[in-house]
Parts: C-alpha cells; sequence; structure tokens
C-alpha cells in the first residue's frame, strides 16, 4: 500500500521528482565518467610503462663506459643500468623531418613496443620506426628509409614499427601539438653504426628502487666523479611530466563540476520532501491511527528519495563510465601516443554513487523526522499557518514608497528565502558552467595571439643546419634581412629545485617583443640573465636572486643574476644577449634566423623554413582538443539551468497558487500577473549571473593550473564569451518562466481559495 502510495505521490509531484533524478544522473555521470577516463589513462599508462621497464633516470653525458655502468649498478637502490647513443638525425623527405636515432647495446630498459614485423634484435642491420610517424609517411616494412647526420647518409631498411614510452608525447621542433609528419624516432642495434662514426654512449637509462632522488643523485655523482651533464628524472621527463599533467587537470575536472549537480539534487530533494510531508499531515496522522508504526512511516517517505538516488546512480554510474572517457580519448590520441585507450572504473566511483544516494537519503530523513514526531491527534488537525512578521525593510518610509510589483516580488522573496537561493544557485552554476566553456576557448586562442603575434612578430623561422657554415649563416642572413638566435635546452637549478627548461641567446633581435607579467612591453637587460615568469613561479624565485644553469651536452654550471622577469606562454626558461652569453665563456653558434619575409624555398644551410601558419597550425589543433570540454560544460549549463529553474517555478506556482488566485479574483490580469512572476525571475537571475561570472573565472583558472610548468596560459574572458554566457542563462531563465507562468490562465479559483477543512 505504502509503495503504491509513493508511486502516487511522484506522479503528482512528478516535476521535482524529475529534478532529482536528473541531478543525481549528472552529478555521478560526471564524476564516474571523468573518472574512468583519467583512471584508464592512468593504468594503462602504468602497465605500460611496466611492460616496457620504462626509465626512472636519464643521466646524459659524453662518452659513457662499461666503468660507468658498472660505477652506478653499484649505487645503493640502482637496479640496472643501460647505455645508448642518441643523435637527431634529419630523413630525407620533402619537409625534412627529425628523426631521433637511439643505437643501443641491450635491450632491457624503456623497451620499445612492437607494432609490425620483427623483434628488436642487436644482430640485425635495420631501424625499428616510430609507427606513428611510419602512418604519416606511408611507410611500411621493409622500406628503406635514408637518414643524415652530420653530412653522412645512412640508408636502413624498416625492420619493424614500434611505439616507445619515452614518446607518449613527442614534438618536434617548433611543434606545440605532437605533428607526427615532421617528428619521430627510430631503435637501431649499435652495430648499425656507419663505420665512418665512432661508437660513444650519450645516455645512461636507470632503474631504481629508491624514491629519495635527491640522494640518489648524489651517490650516483659521486660515483661518476661528476663526469656527466644532465640528471633527469621521470617527474621531469618532458613526456612523462606532460602526460600525468593531463591525467591530475582530468582529474581536478572530475572532482569539481558534480559538486554542482549533487548539490542541486540535495536542496531539491529538501524543499520537495518539506512541501510533500507538510501537505501530507492529515495522511501521516491516518497511518499513525490505523496501525502503521513510526519507522515505517519514515522508512516510507525516506523511500523517495532512496529509490530516486539509487536510480540515477546506478544509470550515471554505467552511462558515466561508458560513454564520457571515449569522447575525451578521441581528441587526447591527436596529442599522446598509448598502445591501449581502455577507461576503467574505479572505486572512487563505487563511493561517489554511494556517497550521492547516501547524502540525498539522509537529507530526505531529515526533512522527515521532525513531522513524524507529533501524535495522530495532532497531525489530524490542520497545521497552524507560521506566524508572518513584518521585516526591518517593509516598516521604513521607502517601503511604502515601492509599488506593488516590487513589493510583492520582494516579500516573496525574503519569506522563501530556501527557494530564492537555490534559484540563485541553479544559475550561478549555469553561468560559471557557460563562462568556463568560452573561457577556456578564449584562453587556448589567446596563447596563439600572445605568443605568434605579440611577442613573435616574425614571418619565418629558419632552422639552419648543424654544419652550416658561419660565411653561410652571414649570406642568409644578409640575403632576407633575417636576425640570429640560439635556442637549446638547459638544465636549471635554484633553492634545492632542478628543473628542465628552454634556453634563448638573441644577437639584436626586433622581431621578438618582450612582455612583463602583466603583458606589458619591457627591455630585457643586456648585461644580465632574464627568467620566464612561470620558471621564476616553480622555482621559487625573483628579481635580484641568483640562479644556475648548465647547457645540455656541457657540464659546467653557470652562476647569474635575475636581472628582468618576462612572460611567455611557451618555452619557459631564460633569456640573454649574445654578450652576456659570450661573456660566460660559450660560443655563440646561431641555430635558427627569423625574418619578416615568407620563404618557401629550399635555402642551402637551411634544415625547414617555419612560416607563421606552420607555428599556428600545430597549436591550434589543441583548440579542436578543448572543443569536447566545451560541449559538456555548454550541455551541463543548460540542463543545469532548465531543470533547477522549472523545478523552482513549479514548486513556486504551486506554493503561490492561492496567492495568484487571490489576484486573480480582485481583478489582475493574467499578463500582469506573469508579469510579477517575470520580475522575480529576472532578479534572481540577475544576483545569479552576477556571483556566477567570478566563479567562472575561477573555475578556469583552477584547470589552468594544472597545465604543468611547460606552459603558461593566463584566464581570458572576452566581452563575446561574457555576452553570450549571460545571454544564455538569460534565455533559459525567462524561457523556463514562460513554461511554467503559462500555468496562471488555468487557476481554478475556487478550489485554490478554498478553506482548508
Amino acid at each position: 500500500m505504502l509503495f503504491l502510495k509513493m508511486l502516487r505521490d511522484m506522479k503528482l509531484n512528478k516535476t521535482q521528482f524529475i529534478s532529482i533524478f536528473i541531478m543525481s544522473i549528472l552529478g555521478v555521470f560526471i564524476y564516474a565518467g571523468i573518472n574512468s577516463e583519467w583512471y584508464g589513462l592512468q593504468t594503462s599508462s602504468n602497465k605500460y610503462y611496466s611492460d616496457t621497464n620504462f626509465a626512472n633516470v636519464w643521466i646524459y653525458g659524453n662518452g659513457f663506459t662499461p666503468a660507468n655502468v658498472d660505477a652506478v649498478s653499484s649505487v645503493d637502490g640502482v637496479t640496472s643500468v643501460q647505455r645508448r647513443l642518441t643523435i637527431d638525425s634529419v630523413a630525407l623527405f620533402e619537409n625534412k623531418p627529425k628523426i631521433t636515432l637511439h643505437f643501443t647495446n641491450e635491450n632491457k630498459i624503456s623497451k620499445c613496443m612492437l607494432i609490425d614485423g620483427q623483434e628488436f634484435s642487436l644482430d640485425k642491420d635495420g631501424v625499428w620506426l616510430d609507427n606513428s610517424f611510419a602512418k604519416a609517411k606511408g611507410l611500411k616494412n621493409g622500406d628503406t628509409i635514408s637518414l643524415t647526420y652530420n653530412g653522412i647518409t645512412m640508408k636502413k631498411k624498416i625492420l619493424g614499427t614500434v611505439l616507445n614510452p619515452e614518446y607518449v608525447y613527442a614534438t618536434g621542433n617548433n611543434d606545440i601539438v605532437p605533428n607526427h609528419a615532421n617528428f619521430g624516432f627510430a631503435y637501431l642495434s649499435y652495430k648499425s653504426l656507419p663505420k665512418e662514426m665512432p661508437i660513444f654512449y650519450t645516455d645512461l637509462l636507470v632503474t631504481t628502487n629508491s624514491e629519495d632522488y635527491s640522494k640518489l643523485e648524489k651517490k650516483i655523482d659521486t660515483a661518476l666523479a661528476g663526469k656527466y651533464s644532465v640528471f633527469l628524472t621521470r617527474n621531469n621527463f618532458g613526456s612523462y611530466a606532460m602526460f600525468q599533467g593531463e591525467i591530475e587537470q582530468h582529474k581536478a575536472i572530475g572532482e569539481v563540476f558534480p559538486i554542482a549537480f549533487l548539490a542541486i539534487a540535495l536542496l531539491t530533494i529538501i524543499t520537495t520532501m518539506t512541501r510533500l510531508v507538510n501537505n501530507q499531515r492529515t495522511q501521516i496522522g491516518t497511518l499513525k491511527a490505523i496501525g502503521f508504526k513510526k519507522k515505517q512511516i519514515l522508512f516510507h517517505y525516506i523511500s523517495y528519495g532512496l529509490w530516486i538516488s539509487i536510480a540515477g546512480a546506478v544509470i550515471g554510474l554505467v552511462a558515466g563510465s561508458l560513454t564520457l572517457p571515449h569522447l575525451f580519448y578521441d581528441s587526447l590520441k591527436t596529442t599522446y601516443t598509448m598502445p591501449n585507450w581502455e577507461p576503467k572504473v574505479s572505486s572512487a566511483s563505487f563511493i561517489m554513487a554511494l556517497v550521492s544516494v547516501t547524502t540525498c537519503t539522509l537529507a530526505t530523513y531529515l526533512t522527515c523526522r521532525k513531522a513524524l514526531k507529533d501524535i495522530p491527534a495532532q497531525l489530524l488537525l490542520p497545521k497552524a499557518p507560521s506566524i508572518i512578521k513584518q521585516g526591518f525593510f517593509e516598516k521604513t518610509k521607502l517601503w511604502k514608497k515601492l509599488g506593488f510589483n516590487l513589493q510583492w516580488n520582494l516579500r516573496d522573496m525574503f519569506r522563501c528565502k530556501i527557494r530564492s537561493i537555490m534559484a540563485i544557485i541553479g544559475v550561478m552554476g549555469c553561468t560559471s558552467l557557460l563562462v568556463c566553456a568560452f573561457g577556456m576557448q578564449d584562453s587556448v586562442k589567446d596563447v596563439v595571439t600572445w605568443q605568434y603575434s605579440d611577442i613573435n612578430r616574425y614571418e619565418t623561422k629558419l632552422t639552419l643546419s648543424e654544419k652550416a657554415t658561419k660565411k653561410e649563416i652571414s649570406s642568409i642572413k644578409n640575403s632576407y634581412n633575417g636576425e640570429a638566435i640560439l635556442e637549446g635546452a638547459i638544465e636549471i637549478k635554484a633553492k634545492d629545485i632542478k628543473k628542465t627548461a628552454q634556453l634563448l641567446i638573441t644577437e639584436n633581435v626586433t622581431l621578438i617583443h618582450n612582455e612583463d607579467a602583466n603583458r606589458k612591453d619591457i627591455q630585457l637587460p643586456q648585461d644580465k640573465v632574464s627568467i620566464s615568469y612561470k620558471m621564476s613561479n616553480v622555482l621559487g624565485v625573483k628579481v635580484g636572486d641568483e640562479i644556475s644553469f648548465h647547457i645540455y651536452g656541457d657540464e659546467r654550471w653557470v652562476t647569474s643574476t635575475i636581472r628582468a622577469i618576462y612572460r611567455t606562454p611557451l618555452s619557459q626558461g631564460i633569456t640573454l644577449s649574445k654578450e652576456k652569453f659570450e661573456d660566460m665563456g660559450y660560443t655563440f653558434t646561431p641555430t635558427a634566423l627569423i625574418t619578416t619575409r615568407k620563404i618557401n624555398s629550399a635555402i642551402e644551410g637551411v634544415t625547414r623554413n617555419w612560416s607563421r601558419s606552420d607555428l599556428t597550425k600545430s597549436y591550434e589543433n589543441m583548440t579542436k582538443a578543448m572543443n569536447v570540454m566545451v560541449y559538456i560544460l555548454i550541455l551541463g549549463a543548460a540542463i543545469l539551468g532548465i531543470v533547477v529553474l522549472y523545478n523552482l517555478g513549479v514548486l513556486s506556482f504551486t506554493e503561490r497558487q492561492r496567492e495568484l488566485a487571490t489576484l486573480k479574483v480582485i481583478g489582475f490580469k493574467t499578463k500582469k500577473i506573469r508579469g510579477l512572476l517575470l520580475t522575480q525571475t529576472i532578479w534572481l537571475t540577475t544576483l545569479g549571473i552576477i556571483l556566477g561570472i567570478p566563479c567562472g573565472k575561477w573555475l578556469i583558472s583552477y584547470m589552468i593550473s594544472f597545465m604543468g610548468d611547460t606552459f603558461d596560459m593566463m584566464t581570458i574572458i572576452s566581452v563575446k564569451s561574457l555576452v553570450y554566457s549571460i545571454l544564455g542563462t538569460i534565455l533559459i531563465s525567462i524561457l523556463v518562466n514562460l513554461m511554467f507562468s503559462k500555468k496562471v490562465k488555468d487557476i481554478d479559483m475556487v478550489s485554490s481559495l478554498k478553506s482548508i477543512e
């Protein structure tokens, strides 16, 4: 009997219970979906790293010997060591893609995962090529690929295509998002090295069971007598750090957004069940009088929230885990290379579903228990109306000067605070999600303008060959009115923090403009080191502090004082003038020339021409990956706004039906009454929008905080995005108001005004 009563009550209050159901689904759907997505990435990557015995530490230097291997192997905590020669070659294709070649004498650490072809063998003369590069160039097993390094051409047969854990995220020079046609890698046996190239090992790959890398570095430094240039751990290894940062960002998103939907579900349950129980006092008294126990009646009303939340949690858990991860994976595959992309449901998703059910049920219990304390005789009598007192504002002279519309709506809002707060929260959630969605697009697009229009004002970048002579460089520079720069990788440290960074050396450059933290033009000093804003924050340094750095391949550390801080979205590191660089004892050998001219033809001594469109194209691919998140946020915002506002509109109409009927009796037209309702909707919507805009901006900043050390993206919200967000929220609010306010003309004035019997 009680079950049938519950179904009847749900049917009579279907709008409110459908709202609770949808909010329960969405909260668990988003959490479980994003949780399954990032947990699947974490699980798949961990298995990938384990299967390939991914290195924990990379030590770079020149000429590592077997004695060095033995010395590092003897260090406490080191489990295995492997030598490798790494060189950068150029493949003989029209676009001259960079191919990083790894010549190894063993195959036990950071092993390749075979996709097609023969298993890697030290006894075979051939190349195991990056599978993504092979696909991009239409290469297959058995084909021959030609590679050049320092004037030496190597023609190698492709024996297999592979993936490698060091290249989950990998880009070539000047690419931001991986373009596999521009960059790839290959593994070869050390026996495949041309005879004219003497073997010398540049890398030591190390696996360890130690978690204290600072102590491990000190021990290895002693073992090698300091004869190495770079000590790199997993957390600082570019590919690993980038992918882990992506996982952390998605994890943070999944933990924040479901809160809004579950909060609305709870508020809806509280208001719905409060009204339901108050309206059914007589029924509760009757049930008690005919013998139903308090526990039975309590469970009956608790079950309203219990079954709805269970159904919502189960559907959200299943649907979220099955659908949402794949929407993200399709876009992530353009940036990262993994052997498997499989979502995996973690225990946290089940816990979230349980929390959703528990909180909804608890909210129902707390709402109902007070009404069940009364005895049947009290419950069978109508509940005494609450005493309505005039508020402070209603006693002022200003109140009397207000029109009826203002007085009626202000009084209603003050007397129904919970309903008003729910409306504000619903609108705030809708606005903040829209601001976050459009603002994220603005912030990502802003990087292109910032980097390639505001800072870099050249049209073409010419990457110089390592064998280009001074005469060739000078000739190219004069012919195309070019400006020389030197770019390289460095290791930088300050205050016991060590990071990999980018080095930029300029020679009277006018085509690269520098900006401060507020993006205002500044001139960098010629006699001191300047550091990027993001890197200064990572290292915890400021102007006047000292930093130390060394160039990859050079063991010598240089200490200098920071003179200026500039801001750039990409290439975090330090900038020096040519004169300061040479004062430090280095030789300035340009790696690129920049010019305002458009150059499409091949030039002797230049390995690649990069036009402005080439440089921006790879980054614009990243904006496409953001569209999935934007669409999800917009859809979530629309559903949140429609469900919350419609539910509250119906609830408000039901609670005020007697008042609205009275207004009709005394002569108010339907149009006038609908105007009264619309006025309050506009007020609450406006307040929600005002609160939602900064909340949306905070959400963008929160998401950007997980972008890692490489990017320095600013929170940008254009006027157009604000207008779209505000108009979108207002449109949803007004449409919903029009939907429920149509009920005014159908009010039955007799039944609405009939006294309680």
